[in-house]
């Protein structure tokens, strides 16, 4: 569960930190989907979830189990 300040402290650090879009053809960005080990996840500091950036949406993933938690648009 991310909580509203870590929420606020995710989006400004993407927006400071902006990666590459990937594209991945057949993955579909629903929560609780595994994106593959060759997907690079960067960290936001102080929060233990990892991002990337597919299709021009920022992904939030679970670094454990590589399973997206939140899809921003």
């Amino acid at each position: 569960i991310i909580q509203p300040e870590q929420d606020t402290v995710i989006r400004e650090y993407v927006k400071k930190k902006p990666v590459a879009s990937l594209s991945l053809p057949g993955v579909e960005l629903n929560i609780g989907t595994a994106l593959p080990e060759t997907v690079e996840l960067y960290e936001v500091p102080d929060v233990q979830y990892r991002y990337v950036v597919i299709e021009g949406r920022t992904v939030l993933v679970d670094p454990g189990t590589r399973k997206i938690v939140k899809v921003y648009d």
